[in-house]
């Protein structure tokens, strides 16, 4: 028997005085509780651990945000019902924008007789599925009432793939961060490399084959697959899977773009090669694009994939463990103190695999700091984001009893 549990650290700035450290524990439906310092880990339920921000805010449409998909997503029912949710919620965004621009061009071409009927009531349809999937709350996810999301997922494809010809759910693989160069190996830089790609390749098919599987139960013939992997070092594309008459972006850019992917999973590695390929490829604002909005892709960021989508990318010094001297001129911990990442959640940042062993040096960094939330992610959790509601959540899944 599986549990949802759950345990969120993050700091913030009381007004007009200094930066406090918080632990979070809350059961559903209870406040939360604050200490002056991060304790070691206590399990509740699942947790909310942000409501509606100021309204210049930026949020990720739907995101997942983990330290491991092994050990995170994989094994996590709640985390897994919400990849689903985003999954299909934005095929659904797609598909109306697809049907209104059909009806747009017919009532163009076709005044006299104006819009197509069938076609308004389809759009109703769609729009009710999407106002039911506005409604659901954080604590939706939960073992108990899941089945709420379950039955929806069902209607949801059930109703795309009826009305489509052809229904294509796109995973943009970005592994850059696992591609750093590591100077102390005894291996070639070549042969680093080599492996790096080899190893990128096993762990899309991963994700792709949980994704397959969440849709599987649903699924009809006019439901495929593809992917596609782009590294922001060079901008360049490899590995392409599809049905033979699948059409792949030419480059980077247009991969975030008019490629409009489903899911984009950027894999964990070194933080400060990932975010130095973002700023020097200037993919930052066309990750921000892709995955912002009304039928934004849904973001899935691993270890430094999920530090890059928050506030601040200088939690990847706390612990040491990512080397900064892969990075000209920015060869020092201090030179990446301050450095933005995408703010997909508001001012969150992220510090994943979190353990009892870091609570001091956790203590330690946030003391003092202004402004700055940071959410630790131990490696069976998981923060999920749904912008629509501007909410964020973590979840976690127990061992088995």
């Amino acid at each position: 028997m599986k549990q949802i549990k759950t345990l969120i650290f993050y700091t913030t700035l009381l007004s007009h005085s200094r930066a406090s450290a918080f632990n979070l524990r809350q059961q559903r439906s209870r406040p939360c509780r604050a200490t002056s310092s991060v304790e070691a880990s206590q399990t509740s339920d699942l947790v909310e651990i942000s409501s509606a921000p100021p309204s210049n805010s930026r949020w990720a449409t739907h995101a997942l945000l983990f330290s491991s998909w092994t050990d995170g997503v994989v094994p996590n029912p709640a985390a897994k019902s919400f990849l689903r949710y985003s999954i299909l919620n934005k095929l659904l965004k797609d598909h109306v924008v697809e049907k209104e621009d059909g009806l747009e061009t017919s009532v163009k071409f076709s005044p006299c007789n104006g819009p197509n009927v069938d076609a308004l009531n389809n759009l109703e349809a769609a729009d009710n599925l999407s106002e039911r999937g506005k409604e659901f709350s954080f604590e939706t996810f939960d073992a108990a009432v899941r089945n709420e999301v379950d039955s929806w997922a069902k209607e949801t494809l059930h109703y795309i793939c009826t009305d489509s010809r052809e229904v294509t759910v796109k995973l943009l693989y970005i592994p850059t961060a696992m591609y750093a160069l590591n100077p102390k190996s005894s291996n070639t830089p070549g042969k680093q490399r080599q492996r790096a790609r080899a190893d990128g390749k096993k762990r899309r098919t991963q994700v792709l084959n949980l994704m397959s599987t969440l849709l599987s139960a649903e699924s009809s013939e006019n439901l495929s697959f593809q992917t596609i992997t782009l590294d922001l070092d060079d901008d360049s594309l490899k590995q392409p899977e599809g049905p033979d008459n699948s059409q792949f972006p030419k480059d980077g850019k247009e991969a975030l773009s008019s490629w409009d992917p489903t899911v984009i999973y950027v894999e964990g590695g070194n933080t400060f090669w990932l975010q130095h390929c973002i700023d020097k490829g200037e993919y930052s604002q066309l990750i921000i694009d892709a995955c912002t909005g009304e039928s934004g892709s849904v973001y899935c960021g691993k270890s430094a994939g999920a530090i890059v989508a928050g506030d601040d990318v200088s939690t990847a010094t706390w612990k040491g463990w990512d080397d900064p001297t892969v990075v000209p001129n920015r060869e020092t911990y201090d030179d990446w103190i301050g450095t933005k990442g995408f703010q997909f959640s508001e001012s969150l940042s992220y510090f994943p695999h979190m353990s009892d062993d870091w609570i001091e040096l956790v203590n330690g960094k946030v003391k003092g700091q202004k402004c700055n939330n940071t959410c630790c992610l131990r490696e069976e959790e998981v923060c999920c984001i749904k912008g629509e509601n501007k909410k964020t959540f973590v979840v976690s899944a127990a061992p088995e009893c």
